[in-house]
């Protein structure tokens, strides 16, 4: 047989020309391997997310019987579990702080183990004490995880993507809810509420040996660690001229939009009673209502990409003053009797929730605001001292409430979403940009 050699005769382009296509497709490959971006990582993060939200909220379904075994008034029932949510401020300056000195991923790994930690002592405390104690635990926990979750994600994600990335992190909150529905609805009565709540930590302790082997450090922490080794800093310099609008706006808008779903959130069950509901389908109904929200924490990073942080945060802001003054206003002014009643107060409940998606927007607008060597304390701070919202909107409705009905008070909250649209206005659009 006759042996044809590439360099002779007139296959020579054709074989040249097929050596280039083989090489252009496999640097193709391999581009298109370091643009692949770990998404496994973020399932990992969205699951030790869900016991902060878990833990609050089996709270709710379990508080009588707490005040009832310690002998206490509600008002104090929902004191010492509620109140040590005011933490949260210094769980993020704290985390914030250790995130930007011994980086993203030590931090986070403190805050996980520490969540299984207050799940677990909260459903073998001894008195009320004791078990507020381990609440404040909870609030520091909730406070400093977010804060660094939300940084390192943002600072391993690519700007295009980086909104929907933090979103389907970020669903680890309403699927905390979610989970804390489906825990009560199955097992209460069955169970102690104090097993109940130690339920809730479990999320957390099946992320945490994943999060141990597989989380890398962020790589931006890492460069910029070495170049500023020698040099300290202050948290004072979220307070400069160049950064304190961007601190200011921003601890602002986390504080309405705290405070508003705090208002909100945890007052469902009691809602759904004050209408009439069953007390048996209640953990069942609020899943479907907090199902909404599940949708619009996924869904708002691909909108915020789309649209713009801005432009975005207005809708979400707007339609939840709509959603939530028709969730409150109409089940009220009707008798919820029979199952199209039920259904419908579900759906607009379920249409509010939705727009709770929000907080989505957080975790992408906030670290944007801050260059790398201060981001885990500015994220830290904005989002821990507006978190404030969070322990006052529950006692805000309690305390409302008393006088005018759950529901007209959430008439009275949404107005609250409405004046977050103008503070978002101030802030600056950063949307594909690069850390």
């Amino acid at each position: 047989m006759m042996r044809v050699q590439a360099s002779e005769g007139p296959l020579k382009p054709l074989v040249q020309l097929c050596i280039i296509m083989l090489m252009q497709t496999r640097e193709s490959k391999q581009a298109k391997g370091f643009e692949r971006r770990p998404w496994h990582i973020l399932v990992i993060l969205l699951v030790s997310l869900m016991p902060a939200t878990a833990n609050i909220f089996l709270y709710s379904f379990v508080m009588l019987s707490a005040a009832r075994e310690w002998s206490l008034t509600p008002f104090w029932g929902a004191f010492i579990g509620f109140a040590p949510m005011a933490a949260q401020p210094f769980g993020g300056l704290l985390f914030g702080f250790l995130a930007d000195c011994y980086g993203r991923r030590k931090a986070l790994l403190a805050a996980i183990f520490l969540s299984v930690l207050s799940a677990v002592l909260s459903g073998i405390s001894l008195g009320p004490f004791d078990f507020g104690v381990y609440r404040l635990v909870l609030g520091i926990v909730i406070g400093g995880q977010w804060a660094v979750t939300m940084t390192l994600v943002s600072e391993i994600w690519h700007a295009p993507e980086r909104g929907r990335a933090v979103g389907i992190v970020q669903t680890g909150f309403p699927l905390g809810f979610i989970y804390a529905s489906l825990v009560a609805f199955c097992v209460r009565g069955r169970i102690e509420w104090r097993h109940l709540l130690m339920f809730s930590g479990l999320p957390a302790l099946l992320a945490a040996p994943l999060a141990y082997f597989i989380l890398k450090e962020s790589p931006l922490w890492i460069t910029d660690a070495f170049k500023n080794r020698d040099q300290a800093v202050s948290y004072s310099e979220l307070f400069s001229p160049s950064l304190l609008k961007h601190t200011a706006l921003g601890t602002m808008l986390v504080f309405i939009g705290s405070f508003g779903a705090w208002s909100f959130n945890p007052w469902i069950p009691g809602y759904l009673a004050e209408l009439g509901i069953a007390p048996g389908p209640i953990p069942l109904l609020t899943l479907w209502i907090m199902a909404g929200a599940l949708a619009g924490y996924a869904l708002y990073g691909f909108i915020s990409d789309r649209l713009g942080r801005k432009l975005t945060f207005q809708i979400f802001f707007i339609g939840m003053a709509v959603g939530l003054a028709s969730f409150g206003f109409l089940p009220s002014r009707a008798t919820v009797d029979g199952d199209r009643a039920v259904l419908s107060t579900i759906l607009l409940g379920g249409s509010a929730a939705f727009f709770l998606g929000y907080f989505s927007g957080f975790g992408s607008l906030l670290p944007e605001l801050f260059p790398t060597r201060v981001r885990g304390r500015g994220v830290g701070f904005c989002y821990t001292i507006g978190s404030l919202g969070s322990a006052i909107g529950p006692a805000s409705t309690g305390f409302l409430s008393s006088f005018c009905g759950i529901g007209n008070t959430f008439v009275m909250v949404s107005l609250v979403f409405l004046i977050g649209t103008v503070v978002i206005s101030r802030f600056p659009e950063t949307i594909g940009k690069e850390l």
